[in-house]
């Protein structure tokens, strides 16, 4: 396995030869067609769209090439081989496929979605079970790759939503932006499609069964499969607000999606698709143009909120960090127990959200009460204030001579929520509100010395040990950042990935200054 990340990512190096601003959409086609799913190129003319297609179709051992630019006068002979006149005089309606789709192992269909149904319907019936029906017999389509191109999506009311379903990595092709890489092309006036690849590196039929295999081993990591989760959600959260341009991913793309980074994750060595490979997701979820830097975005949230890189070592300096600071206020300080209010008339009040019945039909929604902190500890009920800041008997509460108010919603209003204003004289238990409190610092305690200097030393080792955490955690990251890198993932996109490493080792470095403020707190306090 290591030895062919190494041969694939040669391979790509070879393949995006003067194909400038494009190596990852070399990678990703190239990923796409030993996977053996279909990729869709989205772009406008000229950039390099059909290049890039015989590109990578040459990677691949005694390849056979089939492309075609399809127009709305276009015919299944044009796709599919003519009808052959001799079995034609014997009744039998057969084509001559020589040459043709479905005797090619790499195919590129350019402005696919002006074609005809007749073509594209045979086309997805080859895509769904690699068959092709040419008269009587059924012909087993030796198709490996399958790129289409276009340079718009496929227009609604077609019945094309299926066929689309099954191109499962879409890339956008844009012109090339930068400055330096536009003036080479320029200068490369003689960029030829062939390219020269050693037979030893190139892919054959049994390899390519092969990886499709093997691939299938590769587990899919707790880590990726909550990514996966809260990109769902993210979606259907994105499509209640955005009736008109809803992502709709099937079932059946989140399945191929998943084998995809099983693929990517192979290809680079892993025995499990972990996070890193998970970058990759964002080029299945788009249908329109307007998703893309929606799907970023929810992508790379996603894997923002899973990349934790915290371990035993550092959760338990946190834990020791937190008793010591605890030990030291309880010993160093006369504390006090303040409560977190807040002031409504002047008068210190606690927020509680609750969660009731909005209308009849049972729908929940949230609302906020205030509770008077002057209440606490005493015994009978009492009416908070709404959101509104105005006394409510939709609520009661009691704090029955304790710090735990109980929280009572009228009958009336429980049963129909706001929808009606009249009031019964029964209440149902709903919650209970518990103030939130800090112990606040009143005023220093003098200190043995000797009690001082054991805290010092304490907190010195402390330092030390959350400092060679650091150390431990960026040697580390250092050594696997070529491991972890997928030759599928751009340089640009994998910086994300350090951009997060590197606000994680600021946090670490945050909590180190915590201690050293601490240290200098000691330092600084009087001893009897």
């Amino acid at each position: 396995m290591k030895n062919t990340k190494s041969r694939i990512e040669k391979i790509i190096k070879l393949l995006s030869e003067g194909l400038y601003e494009r190596e990852e959409i070399v990678a990703l086609t190239l990923l796409s067609s030993i996977a053996g799913k279909p990729i869709f190129l989205y772009g406008p003319p000229g950039t390099a769209k059909s290049f890039i297609a015989k590109r990578v179709s040459s990677a691949f051992k005694d390849s056979k090439y089939f492309g075609y630019l399809m127009q709305r006068f276009s015919t299944p002979e044009d796709i599919f081989g003519p009808i052959s006149l001799e079995e034609l005089k014997k009744d039998k309606y057969v084509r001559k496929i020589e040459g043709y789709l479905p005797d090619s192992d790499f195919a590129f269909l350019d402005e696919i979605w002006k074609s005809t149904p007749a073509i594209l319907n045979t086309l997805l019936t080859i895509i769904n079970e690699r068959v092709f029906k040419n008269g009587y017999e059924e012909i087993k389509v030796p198709l490996k790759a399958l790129i289409s191109a276009s340079n718009e999506t496929p227009p609604e009311g077609q019945g094309l939503e299926a066929l689309y379903d099954r191109f499962i990595i879409r890339l956008l092709v844009n012109n090339i932006k930068n400055k330096d890489n536009f003036e080479k092309i320029l200068e490369n006036t003689q960029l030829d499609s062939y390219i020269e690849i050693d037979d030893e590196l190139k892919i054959s039929t049994d390899e390519w069964v092969s990886f499709r295999k093997e691939a299938n081993s590769v587990k899919i990591s707790k880590t990726v499969i909550d990514i996966i989760h809260n990109i769902k959600l993210s979606i259907e959260k994105f499509n209640e607000d955005n009736r008109d341009i809803p992502i709709y991913v099937s079932d059946r793309r989140w399945q191929n999606i998943s084998y995809l980074l099983k693929m990517s994750s192979y290809l680079n060595g892993k025995k499990e698709a972990d996070i890193y490979e998970s970058i990759l997701i964002y080029n299945c979820l788009w249908s329109l143009e307007e998703h893309i830097e929606v799907v970023k975005k929810i992508v790379w949230n996603a894997i923002n909120m899973s990349y934790d890189l915290n371990n035993q070592n550092i959760n338990e300096w946190r834990d020791s960090f937190k008793k010591i600071q605890e030990n030291i206020d309880n010993e160093f300080y006369n504390l006090e127990k303040t409560y977190d209010t807040e002031n409504i008339d002047d008068k210190p009040h606690m927020a509680k959200t609750l969660s009731i019945n909005i209308d009849e039909y049972g729908n929940k929604g949230e609302t906020i009460i205030y509770i008077p902190m002057r209440q606490l500890g005493k015994k009978g009920y009492f009416y908070p204030l709404d959101i509104g800041r105005n006394q409510t008997r939709k609520f009661r509460c009691n704090f029955n001579g304790s710090d735990k108010c109980s929280v009572e919603i009228n009958c009336s209003i429980a049963a129909n929520g706001f929808v009606s204003n009249m009031l019964s004289r029964n209440y149902e238990f709903l919650d209970f509100a518990v103030p939130e409190f800090y112990m606040k610092k009143v005023s220093p305690k003098k200190l043995k010395k000797k009690k001082k200097d054991s805290y010092l030393k304490l907190i010195n080792s402390m330092i030390s040990s959350i400092n060679n955490i650091i150390i431990d955690i960026k040697d580390d990251f250092d050594k696997s950042k070529i491991t972890n890198k997928s030759i599928f993932v751009s340089d640009e996109e994998f910086n994300l990935f350090i951009d997060m490493f590197n606000n994680h080792i600021e946090n670490l470095e945050s909590e180190k200054l915590d201690a050293e403020r601490l240290k200098s707190e000691i330092e600084n306090h009087e001893t009897i």
